[in-house]
C-alpha cells in the first residue's frame, strides 16, 4: 500500500481553502494538548494511525491507537490527552464535518449518530486505502488555486471523502427506508448548535429560538431521535466541558465558572453537584488521586 505523502500546512495568511487543512504530526502537542489542557475543538477533522501505537482520550473515554484506526471529531469534542509512543505515524486532516451532518441518503442521520457516539473504528486495509486515495485528490486539486472552480471542485472532493467515512460506519447500521425528515434535520442543527453554544446559554429556550421552533416541540424532536429530552443533552454537554477543564487544567473553580458562563462559582458548584454527585473541588481531587 503507498504511503500517503502530506504536504506542508497553509499558513493562515495562505489558507485560501476554509474546507480542508493538512496538520502535520509536529504540530499536535502544541495543538492537542499544550500544558495538558483540554482542546475543544471548534472544527471537525480526521486522525488516522498509520504506524506505532498510543491513546487518545476523547470526551472522557479512552481510545487505543495502532495502526488503521480511525478518528473522527465534530465541533465540541474534547480531546483531554493524546500518547504516542516510538514509530508512531499518522495523518490528521481538518475538514468542515458539516458536510458529514448534511449527507443526503437515507441512513444519514443514524451514520451521523453513530459516528458521534463511536468516534474511533478500525479501518480495513480496503478502507484505509480509500480514504487515503480521496485524501491525495484533495491535495493534488488543493494546489490549484488559479482553476476558476477552485473552491467548486474542493466541496465536491470534500463531499466525496464524506461519504467514504460515513461508508465505514453505514455497514454497521441498518439502513432506514425512510427520507431524511424534518426532525432529523432540527436535532442534528439542535446538536451543532450544542457544540458552538453551550458556553452562552443552559437554556432549552434559546435553543428553541435559534432553530424557530418552541422548546416543547424541541423536547419531543430530541426525545424521538435520541430517547433524551433536550435540557438533558444540554447538561449533558455542559459536565462535560466542565469535568475537562477541572480533570486537565489549572483554572479555578471560579475561572471554570466563568468559562462556562455560571453567574457565579456558588451557583456552578451547585449544579455541578446536582449532577455529578461531587463538588467541583471533590471531582478534582479524585482525579488526581
Amino acid at each position: 500500500m503507498e504511503t500517503l505523502k502530506p504536504i506542508p500546512p497553509k499558513s493562515a495568511s495562505t489558507d485560501v481553502n476554509p474546507l480542508f487543512t493538512y496538520i502535520d504530526s509536529k504540530d499536535y502537542d502544541s495543538i492537542i494538548n499544550q500544558n495538558n489542557v483540554p482542546r475543544i475543538f471548534n472544527r471537525g477533522g480526521i486522525f488516522i494511525c498509520l504506524a506505532g501505537e498510543g491513546y487518545v482520550t476523547i470526551n472522557e473515554h479512552k481510545y487505543p491507537l495502532s495502526a488503521r484506526t480511525m478518528c473522527v471529531a465534530f465541533p465540541g469534542t474534547i480531546i483531554q490527552e493524546f500518547k504516542r509512543g516510538e514509530g508512531f505515524e499518522s495523518y490528521t486532516l481538518r475538514i468542515d464535518t458539516d458536510f458529514l451532518r448534511d449527507l443526503n441518503f437515507p441512513s444519514a442521520p443514524s451514520v451521523h449518530m453513530m459516528m458521534r457516539e463511536n468516534p474511533c473504528m478500525v479501518l480495513s486495509e480496503e478502507q484505509l486505502e480509500s480514504i487515503l486515495q480521496v485524501c491525495r485528490m484533495m491535495h493534488d486539486r488543493d494546489k490549484r488555486t488559479d482553476h476558476p472552480y477552485y473552491e467548486q471542485i474542493n466541496a465536491q472532493m470534500l463531499t466525496l471523502l464524506c461519504y467514504e467515512l460515513a461508508g465505514v460506519y453505514a455497514r454497521d447500521i441498518p439502513v432506514m427506508s425512510e427520507p431524511r425528515s424534518r426532525q432529523d434535520v432540527i436535532f442534528r442543527k439542535f446538536l451543532s448548535l450544542l457544540a458552538t453554544d453551550i458556553t452562552i446559554s443552559r437554556e432549552v429556550q434559546y435553543y428553541a429560538d435559534k432553530l424557530c421552533i418552541t422548546p416543547k416541540y424541541l423536547t419531543i424532536v430530541t426525545r424521538q431521535m435520541s430517547n433524551r429530552s433536550a435540557a438533558t443533552w444540554i447538561t449533558h454537554s455542559v459536565i462535560l466541558n466542565a469535568k475537562a477543564l477541572l480533570a486537565t487544567t489549572q483554572l479555578t473553580v471560579q475561572q471554570v465558572s466563568n468559562k462556562l458562563n455560571f453567574p457565579n462559582p456558588s451557583f456552578f458548584g451547585q449544579y455541578f453537584l446536582r449532577h455529578t454527585g461531587m463538588t467541583p473541588k471533590e471531582f478534582r481531587r479524585s482525579k488526581k488521586q
